[in-house]
């Protein structure tokens, strides 16, 4: 059975700085379109878990829709679209970026950017209660962290570390996608290597070495020098790894306060989880089937686990559709055929056909970024 992953649905043309991460709302319409004609049936995870057992026989028809991390347009744009063509989703919620506001929100249509932000409990209570939609844990914060003493950057306002505001000031998480948080964090600061929350062992900076970078970046060296003058300080203020302790902590709050506030705000068992980014590891896993999830996702660049369908606890290996590619040059281009997600989509299943197009269209969008470059 297919499990597909979306984000945001019809925030593509706002001015959201990751509104890459969203889908145009026409050609999701079309897919879901797609969908209903040729009479996919949509499930929630209890029917995939249940479908993963030995003896049960599906369809390939039979399909699970999941959205990651709650955004706002979920209500606005893509549950309508769901409810017109009756079909199912599963959306993955963070507590931690779950709007203040109260009521249920509308669209209205007088501003592009009035579908940008995140859900809030109101919302995310409805649409729960709905029969197509599902809501389960995406776990509490969703953050970066740093996990190694290596400088690679110097922050300056780049929007790639817009998440150090938010281990900083936690409570403007909900507002980060409205509000321009860039200078919540000091420039100058150093940037370490950094990953996925529930994959690491969180390293924390000397506050030193941070008030020194903060003095060389005042002094407009170039970055070479401020690295090189950074390094050689560490060396006497070096910076420390979380315990063992304070990690199994931090990861029990990320997977059992998630499930334990969402089972309180919704009057349901929260069964299934989906882990930030695809960052885990043995700990967090083990931690996971602890907090009792029956299930939880696999990342795609993970190739060697094995799906046991013996063992209660099971993996949900996904894929994503979207409409865009990265040039060379690292920035985004969009295929804005109407069908676009259809052809994707039937490429994903094995469809040699559908997969020459996709490659014809993907090299006919690079030559002409290189022509116009």
């Amino acid at each position: 059975m297919n499990v597909i992953m979306f984000h945001s649905i019809g925030s593509d043309q706002t001015t959201w700085n990751k509104n890459w991460l969203s889908l145009d709302k026409t050609q999701f319409e079309e897919f879901c379109k797609f969908l209903y004609k040729r009479k996919y049936s949509t499930h929630f995870l209890d029917y995939w878990y249940n479908a993963n057992d030995v003896n049960y026989k599906i369809n390939n028809r039979e399909i699970v829709l999941t959205f990651d991390d709650g955004y706002l347009d979920n209500l606005l744009v893509a549950y309508p679209i769901l409810e017109k063509y009756k079909l199912k989703g599963t959306i993955f919620i963070n507590p931690e970026f779950v709007d203040g506001s109260s009521g249920v929100r509308k669209l209205i249509g007088a501003n592009k950017d009035e579908t940008l932000g995140y859900l809030n409990w109101d919302e995310i209570e409805y649409l729960d209660k709905t029969k197509y939609i599902d809501i389960q844990s995406h776990t509490m914060s969703h953050n970066f962290y740093f996990h190694s003493n290596k400088i690679i950057d110097i922050y300056e306002g780049q929007d790639k570390y817009s998440w150090l505001g938010w281990i900083e000031k936690p409570e403007s998480k909900p507002y980060s996608i409205n509000e321009n948080q860039n200078k919540i964090i000091e420039n100058g600061v150093p940037i370490f290597e950094f990953g996925r929350a529930l994959g690491l062992r969180r390293y924390f900076p000397n506050a030193k070495l941070n008030d020194y970078a903060k003095e060389l970046y005042l002094k407009k060296l170039s970055k070479l020098q401020t690295l090189q003058l950074l390094n050689e300080y560490q060396k006497e203020f070096p910076g420390r790894y979380e315990s063992d302790e304070e990690m199994r902590l931090r990861y029990w709050y990320e997977l059992n306060d998630s499930k334990k506030i969402l089972e309180h705000k919704l009057d349901k068992k929260i069964d299934y989880l989906c882990w930030p980014g695809g960052g885990y590891n043995d700990l967090s896993i083990a931690l996971s089937i602890k907090a009792g999830y029956k299930a939880s996702t696999i990342s795609s660049s993970d190739k060697f686990i094995k799906i046991d369908k013996f063992i209660d606890y099971k993996r949900i290996r996904r894929f994503g559709l979207g409409t865009i590619m990265l040039n060379s040059d690292k920035e985004v281009i969009r295929f804005k055929y109407k069908k676009y997600l259809i052809w994707s989509f039937m490429e994903k299943k094995g469809n040699v056909l559908y997969k020459i197009l996709i490659r014809l269209i993907r090299y006919k969008k690079i030559v002409l970024s290189k022509i116009k470059r």
